[in-house]
């Protein structure tokens, strides 16, 4: 017990001394980012002494980095849980970047070396701006809406919620706690000046959930979507009532969602496919239905008048909840890839 508590204690005192600031910069950090940084930390160490390393907060070297880039690339697992697929390359490159600041505290600027340098396959660590691969169900042959039946057959409210997801770009989170008597705007009661309102008839007010609360409007285009929205409200018969079931918790929820679709074979190492592959979905569509041609990740063509495809990005980042255009790339890919039948993940 003394072990377990001074390690905790001494790495505490570090974080203290050091949080606040900027890693580069002249200036003080949020309380977000600190959090970030202090929960990334204790999960590391933590996960070196699951790896049976009782190693002191400042005594890390290069074996214990080198011991936490195999975990989370899934070339050693932990003695207390071992995962099925490696972390992704942006997760990756986040611990990293902790701490490579971290080791600037205790004084060994030089420990944390790159990714690349810790595995033999760099696209392990590898982030991308662009997509590179169709990452939607139907570019990996899976029929859309007879998966997303058969995931309703199992639970009725983790059904609509994929396809809420599949219609509205959703994420996860922001479909389970969707409430559909309430989200729908006409045009002409989005904020003056926004870019889509002469467009459409109207919107979905979508906030609850979101990443840092950031409200967005998802345009109601079509009759899919709309069957989806009459889904969902007879789902959540009351006003306020979001399409999780009522008597959960959000953690409960979530984790029934994670539960059903992983039965229904939705994930990597099943059907080749994750729930997040839906909002590739909606991009792609969205992407089309703007252009008339298909997105470049599909092999698309590459001479679509430039004007044109940026103003489809502009279109799809704001949709997804982006504020960037170029974060449309990630879905998209980029202009001159031929991409075309190249679904092999």
């Amino acid at each position: 017990m003394g072990k377990e508590s001074n390690w905790k204690s001494q790495l505490a005192e570090i974080i203290g001394q050091h949080n606040e600031m900027h890693a580069y910069r002249n200036k003080v950090i949020s309380h977000r980012t600190r959090d970030a940084r202090s929960q990334a930390l204790f999960r590391m160490f933590r996960q070196l002494r699951d790896l049976g390393y009782q190693v002191a907060p400042a005594n890390i070297g290069e074996r214990h980095v080198a011991a936490l880039m195999q975990c989370w690339t899934n070339q050693q697992s932990l003695t207390a849980q071992a995962r099925q697929q490696p972390f992704s390359a942006a997760y990756i490159q986040q611990q990293l970047s902790i701490l490579r600041v971290f080791a600037g505290w205790i004084g060994k600027p030089g420990l944390v070396q790159a990714g690349a340098a810790y595995v033999a396959e760099p696209a392990l660590v590898t982030r991308l701006s662009a997509a590179q691969r169709d990452h939607t169900w139907d570019g990996q042959g899976i029929a859309a809406e007879e998966l997303v039946r058969r995931v309703e057959a199992l639970d009725r409210n983790v059904g609509l919620q994929l396809r809420l997801m599949m219609a509205f770009g959703m994420r996860r989170k922001e479909a389970v706690m969707f409430r559909p008597h309430v989200a729908e705007v006409p045009a002409y009661a989005l904020p003056d000046g926004h870019p889509s309102a002469q467009r459409f008839v109207s919107f979905l007010r979508i906030v609850r959930g979101t990443k840092g609360g950031r409200l967005r409007y998802t345009a109601v285009r079509n009759d899919i979507q709309r069957q989806a929205l009459d889904e969902a409200r007879q789902v959540a018969r009351q006003r306020f009532h979001h399409v999780g079931r009522p008597e959960l918790t959000l953690k409960q929820s979530l984790d029934l969602f994670s539960n059903v679709v992983r039965t229904a074979g939705i994930s990597r190492a099943g059907l080749g496919v994750t729930a997040h592959g839906l909002r590739h979905e909606f991009a792609v569509d969205l992407y089309f239905e703007i252009t008339h041609v298909r997105a470049p990740v599909r092999g698309g063509d590459p001479t679509v008048d430039p004007v044109v495809r940026l103003d489809a990005y502009r279109q799809v980042a704001e949709q997804l909840g982006h504020h960037r255009p170029a974060i449309s790339r990630a879905y998209l890919g980029t202009a001159g890839r031929t991409g075309g039948g190249d679904h092999d993940a």
